[in-house]
């Protein structure tokens, strides 16, 4: 009886069977489970790191309110830094207008997120508007961004209605909305003001108006003993030389 080899058998054994294919695997074997041992001892040794990164991207809090900025770095897991504050015309006070690192960029947890806080706009110098009339200087100081503040009378040189000087001075940074302030001429100080202590609202219009000079502010004070309306002081005080027109402030008695 004869057997008939299958066809294409060669009569060889496989390679990996042999003596050779064999010392081949056990050397691959080797080189590979060195590899391995030597990644799982950098990794969970050396360098550990976790399986699961938790990494994540800083927010951006730019044009945020400061709380509202530590809010969301605190709920990204990060802490926050305040560096400086530098005056910007366009960010409103004590809001963020530079954050390092910026937006965007991924840390760890715990990262400190440095930010920068504006100090609102930077100041207006005052604008110089000794002799402007009062009209006008009140305009110049609303095209500047300020408010007219008080405005008071004195005697000078100048002509009765020009401005003599501002409070602050020309030139003096304030923040925009600051009140400044006007000193106007009242005029030549070519009259005397009289006593008016003792007399009564009335009484004291009438001898301001034959002078030229006018009642100003009015205020009260309870004083036992004195009829309701009397003045009881005066600013300017008797005998400084005034102006016409200039505003002599009274404080009367008021009602017991």
């Amino acid at each position: 009886m004869q057997f008939r080899r299958p066809s294409g058998a060669s009569g060889q054994l496989p390679f990996f069977r042999t003596i050779a294919g064999r010392r081949f695997l056990k050397q691959a074997s080797i080189v590979i489970g060195a590899f391995v041992i030597g990644y799982l001892v950098t990794v969970f040794w050396i360098f550990p790191a976790p399986l699961f990164s938790s990494q994540h991207a800083v927010p951006r809090v730019i044009d945020m309110g400061v709380t509202e900025a530590r809010e969301k770095l605190d709920a990204a897991g990060l802490r926050f830094k305040l560096e400086d504050q530098e005056t910007d015309p366009s960010v409103p006070r004590n809001a963020v207008i530079r954050q390092d690192p910026p937006p965007g960029v991924v840390v760890e947890p715990n990262t400190v997120v440095s930010l920068v806080l504006s100090d609102g706009p930077p100041d207006v110098p005052v604008p110089d508007l000794a002799q402007f009339p009062r009209a006008l200087a009140e305009r110049v100081i609303k095209a500047a961004g300020f408010q007219v503040g008080r405005v008071d009378t004195l005697p000078s040189a100048s002509d009765r209605g020009l401005v003599v000087q501002t409070r602050p001075g020309p030139g003096v940074g304030r923040p925009a909305g600051t009140a400044i302030d006007l000193v106007v001429s009242s005029g030549k100080a070519d009259v005397t003001v009289p006593s008016l202590v003792g007399l009564n609202l009335t009484e004291a219009r009438t001898t301001l108006a034959e002078l030229g000079l006018l009642i100003g502010s009015v205020s009260s004070r309870a004083v036992a003993g004195q009829p309701a309306g009397t003045v009881l002081e005066q600013r300017p005080s008797a005998g400084t030389r005034s102006g016409r027109g200039t505003r002599v402030d009274l404080i009367v008695a008021g009602k017991s």
